[in-house]
């Protein structure tokens, strides 16, 4: 099986630089609905056989743009989510509210809608599913943490290249 990976055209954003976990949290619902710059990345199709896609606006504009067959649209491949990792009322720069999210994800923090065991699992049942569709050539238009971890599951299961 080969797969292609792709993460979304980029994202226009016009957040503040220094935010308080209720604004973090605003920021990242609106990130989820923002519109993307495109850019000229064409994927030729006749090397992929099927395309799956995340259900997020971001990742389906990416995947109808440069993929012209047919696109499968799934939530097991939505970003990782993140949200505040305190509810303190303090303002923190984006960055460290991003970092301090990504720890709370991975020790599992209660803050987290999703931490790193589903994700873990949402991962394996995707693999299942793909591995299980009769495709051997699959493209697959994501978001830039899923990917990285699906990445790295992938290389536990198996799989080579970068």
């Amino acid at each position: 099986m080969k797969l292609g990976l792709v993460r979304h055209f980029k994202v226009i954003t016009n957040e503040k630089t220094f935010l308080s976990s209720e604004e973090f949290a605003e920021a990242m619902l609106n990130y989820d609905i923002a519109p993307v710059i495109e850019n000229e990345l064409k994927i030729n199709s006749n090397e992929w056989e099927i395309c799956y896609c995340s259900t997020l606006p971001r990742a389906i504009t990416t995947a109808d743009k440069i993929y012209d067959k047919e696109i499968i649209k799934t939530n097991l491949l939505v970003e990782v989510p993140i949200s505040p990792f305190t509810r303190k009322n303090i303002k923190l720069p984006i960055t460290l509210w991003h970092i301090g999210a990504r720890i709370a994800w991975y020790k599992k923090y209660k803050s987290q809608i999703e931490n790193k065991d589903a994700t873990k699992e949402r991962i394996n049942k995707f693999y299942n599913l793909i591995k299980d569709s009769g495709h051997e050539n699959i493209l697959i238009v994501s978001h830039g943490y899923f990917l990285r971890m699906f990445y790295k599951e992938m290389k536990n299961n198996g799989f080579k290249g970068e």
